[in-house]
């Protein structure tokens, strides 16, 4: 034997541990130093999943923390017949179990659907180039399943979709087994020396699980599609009004932005303010989404990932100074003039004087935020007039109730006093210097009575007198102190508007300055459209001029209030979700408009007036009622 064998052996493995330690290394130092590349922890099967948490909308509440508005996270739940395929009877047994749906209507439900399409065709003929249409069918693949489901059940039911066995596996799991049982069976049956039976009895028996082998391949892809995407959901984020129409125009509505929902279809349809304390506070009542990361590793969420988890913050909640209790007695007072009266429109306004605390806002007709679409699917002449806040956004002329301005302004220059001997002239007065006469209404006539008398039977010869007495220039400042003509800032969906001064032609020589309203959205302002000869005898008893109702109560609310005008408040605060405060809206001080002393004083005109004037109807036994009532004209197809 040659003892150098061995070691040429020894040296020629030697040599190729070498090398493959040195290949290694090479390896390495590619790797490592020329091409580093960040480790990856996880097998290319493993996914990160990175899902968003949708943020609801914030609530609004009233004086009293009383649920207005809030929000609800729903599903709807659709279907693609295509992916389904052969596996949409189970499918539908599942849906019908979870959803309470009869299986005959999921059934129908998943049926494939088909929709005509127009596509372009270009066809080349030659050196022509040809554009054909033509009308394909095309399979609709998102059937509408159910709406409205709680995000629990459409858990429940993709957990069962994820985890329950369809019939066809469950098929070839018992065909396997049978298979398996009778070649277990026939080598039982079998001697253990007969080796061809044998040897038959196992081809047999791999030729059968290999037919079951390439069913289960066939049918894989199916069963992937259908779990995966066969059922999916689409987020709605569902605005509630627990109490439907009340308070209908402050709150407002919303509709939908679909914007979000295209970018991530985690997340729900948005929702965008549209009018009322909805369109307003819209930022505000917007949440921010959170988002949820993680690593699915062997099918499972790789936990310590949550770490990065980014939470959802809901909308702030916005509180109202509303009062549920007034509201909803204002508006059963509103339906029942509506059928005693039918008029084609009626408004109330109730504030808290001291404060200019709004407790009740309404209007008819109004409508439903929880459904608008039957407002306007009722045949109604103008269904859209239903939407309109009139209370803030329609001016008209006041009429009497505008004598509030003139007598305050009367008293305020000490120009009269409220036991003054006035001439009524038995309801005809003509204007000196004009061809103009001055009609007492509702048959009132009055000759030689005091300014109380006067204002209490709503003398339309006693306001123009009296206002007469006033410059103009002094006038029109009490009608702006007054807030007239300017915006009252109601914090209730209005957007920006422009007050400008217009000069207006009186007569040659003589210009006035007065105020025109250029409204784009939003609340309306009061205005003097024109001033010509007849204004100056025509604004005393409210004729010339346009205001609100809002204008118009928070004018008295003043005189209330020891003659300072307030601005409305309609929101005290807004606040998180659990409860901190984030922005509170303290009662504004105000400005005078007229002394305390004459505010005392138009407070016992306005007394006198339910006691023994055109406003008897309001008194209440064992109440001290104060007010003024007022009748306008208004133009009617010109």
């Amino acid at each position: 034997m040659n003892r150098a064998q061995p070691y040429r052996n020894l040296w020629l493995l030697t040599w190729l541990m070498i090398s493959g330690l040195a290949v290694v290394g090479v390896r390495l130092v590619y790797i490592q130093a020329i091409n580093p590349q960040e480790p990856a922890p996880f097998s290319s099967n493993d996914t990160e999943i990175r899902r968003s948490r949708p943020a609801l909308r914030g609530e609004i509440r009233d004086a009293n923390d009383t649920v207005l508005v809030q929000s609800q996270l729903a599903v709807t739940v659709r279907a693609d017949p295509a992916r389904l395929g052969s596996l949409t009877p189970d499918v539908a047994k599942w849906a019908a179990l979870h959803l309470d749906i009869p299986e005959v209507d999921v059934l129908a439900r998943l049926q494939p659907v088909y929709q005509p399409r127009t596509q372009f065709v270009r066809v080349t003929n030659g050196l022509q180039i040809l554009t054909n249409r033509e009308v394909v069918m095309r399979l609709q693949r998102a059937n509408v399943l159910a709406t409205n489901v709680p995000p629990m059940i459409w858990d429940h039911l993709y957990a069962a979709m994820q985890t329950n066995r369809f019939a066809v596996q469950s098929r070839l799991i018992e065909q396997r087994s049978n298979v398996v049982a009778r070649a277990e069976a026939a080598m039982l049956a079998t001697p253990w020396w007969d080796l061809a039976t044998r040897w038959k009895i196992s081809r047999e028996r791999g030729r059968g699980l290999r037919a079951v082998a390439r069913q289960v391949r066939l049918i894989r892809t199916n069963l992937l599609e259908c779990r995966a995407s066969g059922l999916f959901p689409e987020y709605v984020e569902l605005r509630k009004y627990p109490r439907d129409h009340l308070a209908a125009h402050v709150l407002g509505f919303t509709t939908n932005q679909m914007e979000r929902a295209v970018s991530d279809p985690g997340l729900p349809v948005g929702l965008a303010g549209a009018q009322g304390i909805e369109q307003r506070f819209d930022s505000a009542l917007q949440g921010r989404d959170g988002v949820l990361q993680g690593q699915v590793v062997g099918g499972r969420e790789y936990v310590p990932r949550r770490e990065r988890d980014v939470p959802s913050e809901d909308g702030l909640t916005v509180l109202l100074t509303l009062d549920v209790q007034i509201q909803e007695a204002v508006e059963r007072a509103l339906d029942e003039a509506v059928e005693r009266l039918n008029p084609m429109a009626i408004s109330a306004v109730v504030v808290r004087p001291d404060t200019g605390d709004i407790l009740a806002l309404a209007n008819r007709p109004t409508f439903n935020p929880n459904d608008r679409k039957s407002q306007l699917t009722r045949g109604l002449t103008n269904p859209l007039s239903a939407f309109k806040n009139r209370a803030i956004n329609e001016p008209f002329e006041p009429g009497s109730t505008f004598k509030l301005v003139t007598y305050s302004a009367a008293l305020n220059e000490q120009l009269t006093s409220a036991s003054e001997i006035i001439d009524c002239h038995g309801g005809h007065w003509t204007v000196p210097g004009t061809r103009r006469t001055i009609h007492d209404d509702q048959g009132h006539i009055m000759n030689r009575v005091t300014v109380e008398e006067a204002f209490a039977k709503s003398s339309n010869v006693g306001a123009v007198q009296l206002g007469l007495r006033i410059s103009t220039n002094r006038f029109l400042q009490y009608i702006r102190d007054f807030g007239f003509l300017s915006r009252t800032d109601i914090d209730c969906g209005e957007h920006d508007s422009v007050l400008r001064w217009t000069p207006q032609v009186v007569r040659p020589g003589v210009t006035n300055w007065v105020t025109n309203l250029v409204a784009r959205f939003g609340e309306a302002s009061g205005v003097i459209p024109s001033w010509d000869g007849w204004t100056p005898s025509s604004l005393p008893f409210g004729y010339g001029l346009r205001a609100t109702p809002l204008q118009t109560v928070m004018a008295a609310a003043a005189i209330a209030s020891g003659g300072v005008l307030r601005k409305p408040r309609l929101v005290r605060a807004l606040k998180t979700a659990d409860g901190r405060l984030v922005k509170e809206f303290p009662v504004q001080p105000g400005r005078a408009a007229i002394s305390p002393e004459t505010a005392d004083k138009m407070v016992s005109l306005m007394e006198a007036v339910v006691i023994h004037g055109s406003g008897a109807n309001a008194a209440i036994e064992g109440f001290d009622v104060a007010g003024k009532t007022g009748t306008a004209k208004k133009f009617v197809a010109g």
